[in-house]
């Protein structure tokens, strides 16, 4: 019942982690990731130049709301580049919806990748952003007071935890997305959501908006109007399948001077999408007061559309325009409908008023009243009856109004066969588990029966597709959202059919097996969950076209008195093409309507705010149909007048007798005076009412009852109930509660109608079944459960305010009466169900051992007087004896043992509550209870196949006094103490019954012999045992899991050096699968729970020994207001068992319990006191909470014990929201009085310390349970290394001791095979061979105790438990997770070493990288005559990106390449064990420490003069998890997904080629080069000893200086060398222009000499004259 509270405000935490973001193609500036949510903001940490930025941050917000509230949030991530005088960039936005988070597996998502999308409205508003692309990962995880939180580690599946640190899948960004579940493959989509007009109750100023993913669009506002007309269109562009899953629709109204919300509404994908495009319209949206639900608001026009689109990365702006107007005529067509409402009777209506009135409102419609006068029953009760009841006379009035609405008839008929189909699937399963009553263990009867259901769902989903009901038979035009939702129908159904035929099968194959009842079970387990599924797609497949809600109200005095609230579409009168025998309509069909009380706002069906139930029926008919209606039911209806209308049925009455029968009830305990309550139950219907005896001072009474109601008529025929059977109102009272009515609990139960034809029929199959019952097959046995008389019992829950107040075995019947005289009004009480109905009674030997009381509260614990406790069962009361000395908040008994027979039903769903109590005695012998619980689950406490004998009392008493002269002081002793323990029992144990049984049955939690398929070999012969001893036959035979690495290690696992593993190596190499060197199979493992140890059910919960039953003052009434919270003042521990047994009449020699030698030493054991020793290793804590508003929390632990406390405040972790504590602590404490060991998380602050969470641990359970959870045995054994075993005794010896107390032959060894218990066992050791093979051996049987016949459970191996932190005033909600682990050893005894957890410091590396040559680097700049080149440097950094180093530059690159033989130095601080690289900082005067991968980051620039720099490259090597490279530059390529890794750490060095990546566009005004860029690199890790041993030199500096590369003679500062620059830059350009100029100088001066020269040539040749 606690979804009565679904809509309660509670508390939620929304925990995230931002791990890290890849390829988002910024390399330079400060990234950051800011996370908004519902106006919070939190921001991580800059991270400096990388296109990978790494931030691994933890964040919590913190909501009280409700659950729908919360669900309408969305997360938005933005990653950002942070500017200094500007603001800062956008690069990508991510958003993710919590309601797609909270319909994931544990509400959570664990490193999943986001895609980054460029920000809404970025292109339209102008806001600041880069270039959108990348991915980020996260964890996202809704945590709740009544959800189990789950991060990192999952509790049910615990391969989940053997993750390396660095998982390649979860690197896989492809195959990790983080998106929602869909068939489709993501694609961008754009949504065009048109929004028309609507109608509104209440005149004013509308406003519509439409939020989604972050958008949010409006329309224009309406002007005081109550028909607003908008015609307007939002459009939008994302991404499909999203992580935001629904469409918010919000109507504003402005009053009172601002704009209000009035209503909203949700639109969910899983009712659009139906695996294709999503689509909805054109419907009508139907608006309720989210304040009062009654209130309707008014229905709007709209439709969605969608339309995918082909661009990558389509702008994500708003956009609005106005449309034109819908033409409605195209998609359906408005009638009038005449609703009408015809009350017929009505009983249990709450109120002191003399008259009622009744009527019917739809939407904005509302029905004539129709009024009565209101009668208390008569008769004489244990209390004053403070409900009435009425009853119409003929001809009966009825509520009838108008109203116009679209016509959907024809697309409902889908709806109708669902509905059908779900209900013949619930009656038949009804019915199949009365059938597994009465035949409890003939299960192949039980087969049977469920293939004949399965073939008849099969038949008539067939028949369903065949006559098309899925299909849409209508004048009007189909929208797309029919034709997906017809053909997701179809699909649905073929799958399902598909499904069943499977279950079917299996049916047929399981005849042959030997588990034929757990198939039986998972079948029906199965068939209920597919009528949830088909229930589920009703209610979520028709948004569209849907109806407003039917409302009745129920009125008296002037107040409403209750409600009850219909789904209109139930009672349409069906189509006239599409009536058929499945239709499910109600249309005009007599049936019950409960009504609740108007103040009720649970979400629960039954939650007791039952306001009246009222008989009646509904119709909704087309008014042109009206006379065909009439014409319909003219059989059984006649219309006595029009107006007002009347009706008159043709049968006035049916006379039936009524039958009820109760059995019993489990009553939760209350705050009464003696938290017992003198209880009855009341059944009514009508005039009538019929009452139980009542029970005095029990929470389990058993009555026994059956009421027969004489004289009960009903209006109309038989058939009207036979198809809607009536209810009758159920409440269950304490005479204590005379006045008070808010006090009753109420509940309702559905008669079983018999007819006179049916009870005449089930008379004769009795008459005739005696001799003729083997003839029956188990099909027609079946189908006669149907229709039996009596009806068979059932347990239904009577509730109060929301909470489930008791729960009553009971059925009603109604036979009817044709023949017989009328009788007169009378109420019959007997005692005495039928036999048919009847539970059959066996006896049961009922022992218990009262342990004590544990975690008494201070308050109760200072009452005076004695305590004992009290174990009650059907009329068996078990009496522990008085309390003794009180050990501090923890109280034993002077007598701890009682046992009794008592009589239980054969069937165990039957069985009566076993109830504890707190008794007090005062000094008159006055006894008070103090507190009860109830005990749950009582068939953990049978044990199965065993039976014992029991003998009378009367019998013990008079064979004792024979024998009491022959017993020595001590057995007088224990007499008196058995005597005074046989006052509380009626019956006592046959101790003559075989006392090795006795001790195996001592297991409260098994039972029965756990049997394995791979067992090992059991020893048949001596043959085998010689052979095993000579060595003819291997190890391995004995036990096939025996080495079963040996075929893939090689021979000398201990080739590893282990001398520098520690503890802390085990840990991480037990979160491994499997690596691919094999190298973590050389190193030990412990196991690593995913939650506490007292939840692993191998371990049998750690009560094995006694069960804890927490005791409450119980609930006050007074304060159910919401989810109950009761206050649990102290803890009963109680070791239980059930046995069936036999009386014994002979007089054979008895004894008066207490079971074998080993019980009653047990017995005496639990009334010692032991003083023990507790190691707690507190080992590291998950996803603390942070306290601090601004940081991480500084998290240390504080442990209580008792009066001891200790505090590690001095040794807290800054800074850190994942701690690595490492801490060993050691306390005495002495058992039962220290029982309870709490470790409190403190948040150090300079003030005052924040407690961020606390964890409570019973020591007492670990320390008595059988599974030995006092030191864990580890895989193997070693004495000597990091794998040492640390336990007081060697396997050997604790082996033999578990043999000694079992009462078993000691353990034989044959050569390397071990015998015990009959069975055989091999070696299973890896890694330690060197060890005693006694002491392998031994530790194998200890490992594989589970399959010893004599044992059959598991010891607790050596672990780390992972425990959940909680806060007192947050209840429930998990503030993060603390990893420990706890040992206990006896304080008197040798205690070892205790191990060293302490955190290793990380080591000190120092990392060298000689950056050689680069080649294919994408030329980034033209020089002054256009030609391609860049001058080339390389940067790189590791720790900081502020002490990044550079190489020099390479200038003038004319083709990509460059060499540089450069070296890089970078110190590290780096965790092999976390593959971490530590970063130590300070932060005031705090120092703290961050961890990061171990990568490198080199980058490539090309050096400009006038402007900033240009990025050409980059590359980052993961030290610890580095790709191969490339032996030669031609081989070099882009890494492909399967390359094969490395860890430098471990290879020390490498070098290669390595590929680097490029820009993905070029610089503007340049080609994008084709070329790839490529960097050789030798890389070399020393540790500090080795880096000074043999120290580097940077760049070309000695020591071990590096040759200066061989670089072209144009490489060369043009600055500093400008003869250079003029002889290898500018004269090679102008050489060819120079020459030829001067060579045309030359020709041209030249010729000018020569013909300068010819004039003077000419004349000097000439003679003179």
């Amino acid at each position: 019942m606690e979804n009565c509270f679904a809509g309660a405000p509670q508390e939620f935490l929304v925990c995230i982690t931002v791990h890290k973001a890849s390829n988002v193609g910024v390399p330079s500036g400060d990234l950051y990731v800011k996370v908004s949510m519902d106006k919070m903001t939190k921001s991580t940490k800059t991270f400096t130049n990388s296109e990978n930025p790494f931030f691994n941050e933890y964040f919590v917000f913190e909501f009280h709301c409700t659950l729908t509230e919360l669900l309408r949030l969305t997360i938005l991530f933005e990653l950002k580049k942070s500017m200094t005088y500007k603001k800062n960039l956008i690069v990508g936005e991510l958003l993710v919806d919590l309601h797609s988070v909270w319909n994931q597996p544990y509400h959570s998502y664990f490193k999943k990748w986001g895609r980054l999308e460029t920000p809404i409205g970025a292109k339209g508003e102008g806001v600041s952003v880069l270039e959108s692309h990348g991915h980020l990962q996260i964890d996202l995880a809704i945590v709740s007071q009544h959800n189990v939180f789950l991060s990192a580690i999952k509790p049910d599946d615990a391969e989940e935890l053997k993750k390396p640190l660095v998982e390649p899948d979860y690197e896989d960004i492809e195959s990790n997305l983080l998106q929602h579940s869909s068939s489709l493959m993501p694609s961008n989509i754009r949504y065009f959501i048109g929004l028309y007009r609507g109608y509104f109750r209440k005149k004013g100023n509308y406003m519509i908006q439409v939020s989604f993913a972050g958008f949010n669009g409006k329309t224009q506002v309406a002007k005081q109007t109550t028909t607003p007309i908008w015609n307007h269109e939002l459009t939008f562009a994302w991404m499909y399948p999203s992580l935001s899953q629904r469409f918010l629709i919000l109507i504003f109204a402005h009053e009172h001077m601002q704009w209000k919300c009035v209503a909203d509404y949700e639109i969910s994908f899983e009712e659009i999408a139906l695996n294709a495009k999503p689509s909805l319209g054109p419907t009508y949206l139907h608006f309720y007061d989210p304040v009062n639900p009654l209130n309707y608001i008014g229905r709007l026009l709209m439709d969605l559309r969608s339309e995918f689109m082909a661009e990558e990365q389509p702008s994500h702006v708003l956009i609005t325009q106005s449309i034109a107007g819908l033409d409605e005529s195209r998609y359906w067509r408005d009638d009038i409908f005449l609703i009408e409402f015809l009350p017929l009777m009505g009983d249990h209506i709450h109120t002191n008023a003399n008259n009622y009135k009744l009527s019917v409102s739809l939407a904005e419609h509302t029905s004539n009243i129709v009024e009565g006068q209101l009668k208390t029953p008569m008769g004489k009760f244990h209390t004053t009856i403070h409900t009435k009841y009425f009853r119409q006379e003929a001809p009966y009035p009825s509520c009838l109004f108008r109203v116009r609405l679209p016509n959907h008839r024809s697309k409902y008929d889908s709806d109708y066969f669902m509905t059908d189909l779900v209900n013949y699937m619930s009656a038949e399963v009804e019915t199949f588990k009365v059938f597994q009553l009465k035949f409890t263990h003939q299960y192949e009867s039980q087969a049977k029966c469920l293939k004949s259901i399965i073939t008849d769902v099969l038949n008539k989903i067939k028949e369903g597709i065949s006559s098309h009901r899925f299909e849409i038979d209508a004048d009007t035009q189909r929208t797309t959202w029919d034709i997906n939702r017809q053909l997701y129908l179809l699909n649905y159904f073929t799958k399902l059919s598909q499904e069943l035929r499977e279950l079917r099968h299996t049916l047929r194959c399981c005849f042959r097996e030997v588990s034929l009842d757990e198939s039986v079970s998972d079948v029906v387990l199965e068939l209920q969950r597919l009528i949830g599924e088909v229930n589920s797609l009703i209610n979520t497949l028709r948004v569209q076209d849907e109806w407003p809600e039917l409302i009745l109200t129920l009125s008296a005095a002037g107040k409403e008195v209750g409600v009850c609230r219909l789904n209109a579409k139930h009672f349409l009168k069906p189509h006239p093409k599409k009536q058929s025998p499945l239709a499910s309509s109600q249309c005009w069909k007599v049936k019950s309507f409960v009504f609740r009380s108007v103040a009720c706002n649970h979400s629960c069906a039954n939650c007791g705010c039952n306001a009246a139930i009222i008989l009646g029926c509904i119709s909704i008919v087309i008014e042109r149909e009206r006379k065909e209606f009439l014409s319909s039911i003219a059989s059984e209806w006649t219309l006595t007048k029009e107006e007002p209308v009347a009706w008159q049925p043709k049968v006035r009455q049916t006379r039936f007798r009524c039958q009820v029968y109760v059995h019993q009830a489990k009553v939760r305990p209350t705050a009464d005076k003696n938290n017992f309550c003198d209880g009855y139950l009341r059944t009514l219907f009508g005039e009538q009412v019929a009452e139980t005896y009542t029970s005095p001072g029990t929470h389990s009474p058993i009555w026994n009852a059956v009421t027969t109601l004489k004289g009960l008529t009903l209006p109309g025929s038989i058939g009207w109930y036979l198809q809607n059977p009536p209810v009758f109102s159920m409440e269950y009272r304490n005479t204590e509660r005379t006045s008070n009515d808010d006090h009753v609990a109420k509940g309702y139960i559905t008669a079983s109608v018999i007819s006179a034809e049916d009870h005449v029929r089930n008379t004769e199959r009795e008459e005739a079944a005696a001799g003729l019952c083997w003839t029956r097959s188990p099909v027609q046995k079946f189908q006669r459960l149907k229709h039996i008389t009596p009806p068979p019992l059932k347990w239904l829950p009577v509730a109060l305010k929301g909470i489930v107040w008791a729960e009553v075995l009971m059925s009603v019947e109604l036979i009817e009466l044709v023949h017989q005289k009328p009788e007169e009004k009378d109420v019959i009480l007997a005692t005495g169900i039928p036999a048919a109905i009847r539970p059959n009674m066996l006896y049961f030997a009922l022992e218990v051992i009262f342990v004590g009381f544990r975690s008494y509260g201070k308050t109760s614990l200072g009452s005076a007087g004695k305590r004992r406790a009290k174990v009650m069962m059907g009329d068996l009361v078990l009496m522990s004896g008085l309390s003794g000395a009180t050990t501090k908040n923890s109280i034993n008994f002077i007598a701890s043992y009682a046992c009794g027979v008592v009589s239980l039903p054969d069937q165990q769903e039957y069985w009566p509550a076993m109830i504890a109590a707190d008794v007090i005695l005062s000094g008159f012998g006055h006894e008070s209870t103090v507190g009860v619980a109830l005990i749950p689950n009582l068939t953990s406490f049978l044990l199965k196949n065993k039976i014992t004998m029991c003998v009378r009392k009367k019998e013990i008493n008079d064979e004792d006094d024979n024998n009491d002269n022959n017993d020595d002081d001590d057995n007088k002793d224990e007499d008196v103490d058995r005597d005074s323990i046989d006052t509380t029992t009626t019956l006592s144990l046959d101790s003559d019954s075989n006392e090795d049984d006795d001790d195996d049955s001592t297991d409260v939690d098994d039972g029965e012999e756990n049997e394995e398929d791979a067992s090992p070999t059991k020893v048949k012969n001596c043959w085998m045992r010689l052979l095993l001893a000579l060595g003819l036959r291997p190890a391995a035979y004995a036990n096939r899991r025996a080495l079963r690495f040996e075929d893939d290690l090689p021979q000398d696992p201990q080739q590893i050096d282990d001398s520098q593993f520690t503890w802390w190596t085990k840990f991480y190499n037990s979160m491994y699968i499997e690596s691919l060197d094999r190298s973590d199979q050389y190193k030990h493992r412990l196991i690593i729970y995913p939650n506490e140890l007292e939840r692993q059910p191998q371990f049998s919960y750690l009560v094995d020994w006694a069960v804890p039953v927490h005791l409450t003052h119980g609930l006050k009434m007074k304060k159910l207001s919401g989810p109950h919270k009761e206050n649990i003042y102290a803890t009963l521990k109680l070791h239980i068992k059930l046995t069936p047994c036999k009386i014994q009449t002979t007089n054979n020699r008895i004894g008066g319990g207490g079971g074998g030698p080993r019980y009653q030493k047990m017995i005496k054991s639990l009334a010692e006191a032991v003083k023990v020793m507790v190691r707690i290793y507190v080992v590291q804590g998950l996803q603390l909470r942070p306290r601090d508003r601004n940081q991480n929390s500084d998290c240390f632990v504080k442990l209580t014990l008792g009066a001891k406390t200790v505090s590690d405040s001095a040794n807290y972790i800054a800074n850190q929201s994942n701690p690595i504590f490492g801490r060993f602590f050691e306390l005495e404490a002495t058992l039962p009085g220290d029982h309870m060991l709490q470790i409190v998380v403190y948040d150090h602050d300079k003030l005052r310390d924040d407690i961020i969470g606390h964890t409570r641990i019973d020591l007492e359970d670990r320390w008595r349970s059988k599974h030995r959870a006092t030191v864990g045995i580890a895989h193997e054994f070693s004495r000597q290394g990091y794998n040492l075993w640390h336990d007081i005794r060697l396997p050997s010896e604790i082996l033999l001791e578990l043999c000694q107390q079992r009462g078993i032959q000691a353990p034989y060894f044959y050569g390397k095979v071990i015998e015990v218990d009959g069975m055989l066992f091999g070696d299973e050791t890896i890694i330690c061979k060197s060890e005693e093979l006694q002491e392998r051996l031994s530790l194998t049987v200890l490992k594989n105790l589970d399959k010893l016949p004599s044992f059959g459970y598991n010891l607790v191996p050596e672990h780390v438990e992972t425990r959940s932190l909680y806060r007192d005033e947050h209840p429930n909600l998990e503030q993060g997770k603390l990893q420990l682990w706890i040992e206990l050893y006896e304080s008197n005894m040798y205690m070892p070493q205790p191990v060293d957890i302490a955190p290793i410091p990380p080591t000190g590396y120092e990392v060298r990288v000689v950056v050689k040559n680069l080649s294919g680097i994408q030329l980034g700049d033209r020089n002054v005559f256009g030609k391609l080149m860049s001058d080339i440097y390389v940067i790189g950094w590791c720790q900081d990106a502020k002490r990044q180093q550079s190489t020099d530059i390479h200038y003038r690159s004319f083709a990509g390449d460059a060499a540089f033989n450069w070296r890089m130095i970078f110190p590290m601080k780096y965790s092999a064990n976390e593959d971490m690289m530590v970063i130590r900082r300070n932060s005031g005067l705090e120092e703290f420490e961050i961890k990061r991968p171990p990568i490198i980051y080199l980058q490539v620039w090309d050096k400009d003069l006038m402007s900033k720099d240009d990025y050409l490259g980059a590359l980052e090597l993961n030290l610890s998890n580095m790709p191969m490279p490339y032996a030669t530059e031609r081989q070099c390529r882009p890494y492909p997904i399967k390359r094969k890794r490395l860890n430098l750490f471990t290879q020390k060095a490498i070098k290669g080629w390595f590929p680097l990546k490029s820009r993905t566009q070029p610089q503007p005004g340049l080609p994008l080069s084709p070329m790839k860029g490529k960097c050789q690199l030798d890389i070399e890790i020393c540790s500090e000893v080795e880096a000074a041993n043999s120290p580097a030199g940077l760049g070309h500096d000695p020591p071990l200086a590096l040759e200066k590369p061989y670089r072209p003679d144009t490489t060369f500062n043009p600055l500093t060398h400008p003869f250079k620059s003029f002889k290898h830059i500018l004269w090679p350009v102008i050489r060819k222009y120079v020459l030829w100029t001067a060579l045309i100088v030359i020709i041209v001066m030249g010729l000018i000499f020569f013909v300068s020269n010819i004039p003077g040539k000419l004349m000097s040749s000439m003679p003179l004259k």
